[in-house]
């Protein structure tokens, strides 16, 4: 709650997106406890900075968050729905597939920091941005565009959240690489998926958010179990 009335303050999050990170915050608590939440702290400070970060740049391309930088309840679900579902799924299995959701909600939450930041670095530093499906430099802030430099971005976002997963003892130094890494590919496969689902109205960016979550959970599952 005082997490949630500080992000208003702070202009982070409207009120509606307020009572959204109180409701999903206290969900990731009930199923993994402080060290989960933790973890979703963590990508809210990253996500916050980045989002405030070039932001003048930004509005003056026209491509900035709207109400300065404020998230909507849209888009604290869209980036902590799976996650809160996936540390429920933690909170009630025997410990082996407890190990396993936290692993995937960390890769989850792992991947929203990544998109988030390389979203945000990409629209205001990114200098030569490209059409992921097809390499075709395109302007900044156009769907499926990526940069080195927000590319970058997304992977630091990515290692920030594995780490705090890792330095509550959610999982060991081994498996937060392995977050990162499934994070940094969620995002890329945000941007896969919406060079098409977008423009074609399948998916708004708020949908394919949160499908990008749940690819990163899963592709943290996978590679789990091909290290095993």
């Amino acid at each position: 709650m005082a997490i949630a009335a500080l992000a208003y303050a702070l202009k982070s999050i409207d009120v509606a997106g307020a009572l959204s990170a109180v409701v999903i915050g206290t969900l990731i608590t009930a199923g993994l406890g402080l060290r989960g939440l933790a973890v979703m702290i963590a990508f809210f400070v990253v996500g916050t900075a980045v989002t405030k970060l070039g932001y003048r740049v930004k509005a003056q391309r026209g491509i900035a968050q709207e109400k300065g930088g404020a998230r909507g309840w849209r888009n604290a679900w869209a980036n902590g729905g799976v996650p809160a579902a996936l540390a429920l799924l933690a909170g009630f299995s025997a410990p082996d597939d407890r190990y396993l959701f936290a692993l995937a909600y960390a890769a989850a939450v792992a991947t929203a920091g990544a998109d988030t930041c390389s979203s945000e670095v990409g629209k205001a530093y990114g200098r030569h941005t490209y059409l992921i499906t097809t390499l075709r430099p395109v302007p900044p802030g156009t769907e499926g565009a990526i940069s080195a430099e927000g590319t970058f971005a997304g992977l630091a976002g990515a290692i920030v959240v594995a780490a705090v997963g890792a330095a509550g003892g959610l999982y060991g130094p081994g498996a937060a690489a392995l977050v990162a890494i499934a994070g940094l590919l969620g995002s890329l496969a945000e941007s896969v998926l919406g060079t098409v689902a977008e423009e074609r109205g399948w998916l708004d960016n708020d949908l394919l958010n949160a499908v990008n979550t749940a690819i990163g959970a899963a592709l943290v599952l996978l590679m789990a179990r091909a290290a095993a």
